[in-house]
């Protein structure tokens, strides 16, 4: 006798494909946040450093689907408002960073002395800091160890650290990201790096002319 599924059984069938349905959406618009719209076509150029992850850059990760930083929020050491897009043109190394993580102050004056070397109308430096306290903290410690050369931006209330976390591009400090000149994120790298050794060098002079 052929098995008829009863009412109960549709019921479950249908809470199954509706489940299935909602995690496809969630899935698709994820990745679209990720890799769609005018970032899309910066894959192949994130794919094209991969052959620098070697030696000190071993754990640089190039983006399978690159984040589109143009609109990220961020702020000047006076309160004033700053996009990346207000950048647009440079390829840039945005360094998040913050008084109180020790590696941070250790890569600090790598991160200044790939500026003075590299820093021209095509590249800079950014240092984001995200201290949740007053402005003139990261300031004081930028003028101390000398790293006044640099884009200095903040991020006050972790907005830009926390919408980044929540895409799993950011999870500790420090983090650094390599910036295409449309604000399109290239590769980044967890923990700290010597930004100004030659390995460094000829990832950044890649990058740029990637662009």
């Amino acid at each position: 006798m052929p098995f008829k599924p009863s009412r109960h059984v549709f019921a479950a069938i249908a809470i199954v494909a509706v489940a299935a349905g909602l995690a496809a959406v969630y899935v698709t618009e994820r990745g679209a946040v990720e890799s769609g719209g005018r970032c899309a076509s910066a894959v192949p150029l994130a794919a094209a450093l991969r052959t620098f992850a070697t030696g000190d850059f071993s754990a640089l990760l190039p983006a399978d689907a690159p984040a589109d930083f143009s609109s990220l929020v961020l702020h000047t050491p006076d309160g004033g408002e700053r996009r990346v897009s207000d950048l647009a043109g440079q390829t840039l190394v945005v360094n998040m960073w913050a008084t109180w993580c020790v590696p941070c102050r250790t890569e600090m004056p790598h991160l200044q002395a790939l500026q003075e070397k590299r820093g021209r109308a095509d590249f800079s430096v950014v240092a984001l800091n995200v201290d949740v306290g007053g402005r003139d903290k990261p300031t004081r410690f930028l003028s101390d160890i000398g790293a006044t050369s640099l884009v200095d931006l903040r991020d006050p209330e972790m907005r830009a650290f926390n919408e980044l976390k929540s895409k799993g591009l950011v999870l500790g400090l420090p983090t650094t990201f390599i910036v295409n000149r449309d604000g399109c994120a290239l590769a980044s790298l967890a923990g700290p790096a010597k930004w100004d050794s030659p390995d460094a060098l000829a990832l950044i002079e890649a990058a740029i002319k990637l662009d």
